[in-house]
């Protein structure tokens, strides 16, 4: 049985245009991934390392909307909502994928249906799709987690995020850098990106002192300045991009995406925000592009380049075309979601 909706925050919808911001960032400065010898390549590392939270931010996005869902409908409800949401879309821009790079020879071609398959469960259709596997992986793992939302687990919850951060996040990445084998088993098991569902569901049900806060921003900032100058040496030492220090759940990473959450959150320029009915309007149907916009992204990414010959060396390219890129996936979206059957495939 349905219960009363909850109110949308302003906040959550800021974070959902910006997180997808800092994705297409990623997106476009895709030659951080090679040549580190290229002058080019140092300005996409300093954009790489200050866009890397936008995906752990999603999965916090998703904790504070979701692991309490008990509170508005039943787990039946869940799943018919993300079945809806999520894996009709998923599915439908996989094949839409997989024809455009099978006409490109993109992947090996595949001649049985488990090759099919196992073009589709790697992701050679599009890699950045890996997203939809794990986000599904969270949605089958939240009727757990939404246990754990009463008050009495708190303590555990941050418990386990400090765990997380240390065995999982912080030894094995600073260890690495010395050559020291760390054995992976000796961590808190769970799965990776849950720890973002947490602290999600945490920082948006509680506030941080200004304290605790100020020493987030500062360690943050000089994780991401760390980020930056480690992986600039060893890539120039090495002569190859170094990714030791690259993780999704590495400390580093953590604390960028805390401060992010945290930073909007408590912007004071919400509360203004939230007495423009018009501009809260705007915000709220931008955010509701996100999802469609990171299904349909490297599709326009890929015009871009082949036919409008974007140079991807470019430093114009590689700044501007972060809102260009951006600003058309939102324009194609608002449309689809204005037409019968397409808003079914970008919801």
């Amino acid at each position: 049985m349905e219960k009363e909706k909850k109110k949308r925050l302003l906040y959550i919808d800021i974070l959902n245009i910006i997180a997808m911001l800092a994705v297409v960032a990623l997106h476009v400065n895709v030659i951080v991934h090679s040549h580190p010898e290229n002058r080019a390549w140092n300005t996409s590392l300093i954009i790489k390392c200050l866009c890397y939270w936008g995906v752990p931010v999603y999965f916090m996005i998703t904790g504070a909307t979701l692991m309490n869902y008990r509170a508005k409908y039943d787990t039946k409800t869940f799943f018919k909502k993300r079945f809806v949401k999520v894996l009709i879309p998923f599915l439908f821009w996989a094949i839409v994928m997989f024809i455009l790079r099978y006409e490109k020879k993109a992947f090996y071609t595949y001649s049985t249906f488990s090759d099919f398959l196992n073009c589709f469960f790697t992701n050679q259709e599009e890699p950045i799709y890996y997203f939809l596997f794990e986000i599904m992986g969270i949605y089958l793992t939240m009727p757990l987690l939404s246990l754990l939302t009463e008050d009495k687990h708190r303590n555990t919850l941050w418990f386990i995020c400090i765990l997380f951060f240390i065995f999982n996040g912080f030894l094995p990445i600073v260890l690495k850098m010395f050559n020291i084998t760390y054995y992976s088993s000796f961590s808190v098991q769970i799965g990776g990106y849950v720890v973002y569902i947490i602290l999600g569901y945490l920082l948006s049900t509680e506030d941080l002192s200004k304290k605790v806060k100020s020493v987030l921003y500062s360690i943050s900032l000089l994780s991401a300045i760390l980020l930056y100058l480690v992986t600039f040496y060893f890539s120039k030492k090495n002569g190859e991009v170094y990714t030791a220090v690259w993780s999704y759940t590495s400390w580093t990473t953590i604390l960028w995406a805390m401060s992010v959450y945290s930073v909007v959150k408590n912007l004071k320029v919400i509360k203004k925000v939230e007495r423009n009915s018009r501009l809260k309007k705007i915000i709220a149907s931008m955010s509701s592009c996100s999802f469609g916009i990171y299904l349909i992204q490297m599709i326009v990414i890929d015009f871009c380049i082949e036919y409008l010959k974007f140079d991807i060396y470019s430093w114009q390219y590689r700044t501007f075309g972060i809102f260009a890129i951006y600003f058309i996936c939102l324009g194609i979206i608002m449309v689809m979601k204005k037409i019968p059957l397409l808003n079914k495939i970008v919801p």
